[in-house]
């Protein structure tokens, strides 16, 4: 079976690719979240996927079995695929591509996507992410940002968004993804969301919001992200009720407030892994969410 498999015939040429991968770099849900939102709103038909055989360890990312309508039983294995937006008027087209950070072969897994970014035309990459930061998520959600591109460098430096990076250290697949990017001419622009450390593995539509608001401004998309609204409030709501519930974590929060307020939102360090698993601040709060989502009071 082909690394790629094409579901379609290739698109008229699209210049912007949006990725987002699961996994290490996707707190929150929040890039995969904002990249499935692009994905419906656009209505963009799958072109494209990865064959996860040659990527992925099974016994880690399992395959899922599901019910289908008439009763049979449908296996469905870890995907990455990516979606097309058509030129059309007022629109410039998008390739767009949501898939699981891979435990294999990592530099010939970039080398097959980016080689159908360049089938599609793809002349720039826009690259989302979330990271765990020192956030209240009392306060708003922020984004911060760096660019190969200088018209993309401008605008957000124009906006208080650009972070330049000093991070040493272990890395992700996108990192890989704009590297070789890079070493094909092709610029990029790298996306980071900040996500709440005591909410570790919870989905949460702030940062999801906060994404899709950037994204939409830099490529004119015309997205209204206020239907995200409610969805916000009531997970607002759902971790008040929960780090209420315990007075350390209430004046944890309170002292990132205050952190926050006095540097007025400016985006807060990302924690590494060891520095953002207190067991106790985290258990308390991811717990009681747990709790209401499994009791069907779902984002």
């Amino acid at each position: 079976m082909p690394a790629v498999v094409f579901h379609r015939e290739l698109p008229p040429p699209v210049t912007t690719m949006v990725v987002a991968f699961g996994g290490w770099i996707d707190a929150g849900e929040a890039a995969t979240g904002a990249l499935r939102h692009l994905v419906e709103h656009l209505a963009a038909p799958r072109l494209a996927s990865l064959d996860p055989d040659d990527f992925f360890v099974l016994t880690q990312t399992r395959p899922l079995v599901r019910q289908t309508a008439a009763g049979q039983r449908d296996i469905q294995w870890p995907r990455s695929d990516c979606f097309v937006s058509p030129p059309s008027a007022g629109h410039a087209g998008l390739l767009l591509f949501w898939g699981m950070e891979p435990q294999l072969k990592w530099r010939t897994y970039v080398q097959q996507l980016l080689d159908v970014a360049v089938q599609c035309g793809v002349q720039r990459i826009i690259s989302l992410g979330a990271l765990l930061a020192e956030h209240p998520h009392t306060r708003p959600a922020r984004v911060t940002g760096r660019s190969t591109d200088p018209t993309w460098q401008a605008l957000i430096e124009a906006w208080g968004m650009y972070r330049p990076s000093r991070y040493q250290g272990p890395t992700g697949i996108s990192t890989v993804l704009l590297e070789a990017a890079a070493q094909r001419g092709i610029p990029s622009l790298a996306l980071m969301g900040q996500a709440p450390h005591y909410l570790h593995d919870t989905e949460n539509p702030a940062v999801i919001q906060a994404l899709l608001s950037v994204v939409t401004r830099v490529l004119d998309l015309g997205l209204d992200v206020s239907n995200l609204d409610a969805a916000v409030r009531r997970f607002r709501t759902r971790c008040d009720a929960a780090v209420a519930r315990d007075s350390a974590i209430e004046a944890h929060v309170q002292q990132l407030e205050q952190d926050y307020d006095a540097t007025r939102g400016e985006a807060r360090r990302a924690l590494q892994a060891e520095e953002a698993n207190p067991a106790q601040l985290i258990q308390e709060v991811e717990d009681f969410l747990r709790e209401e989502r499994e009791g069907g009071s779902g984002v």
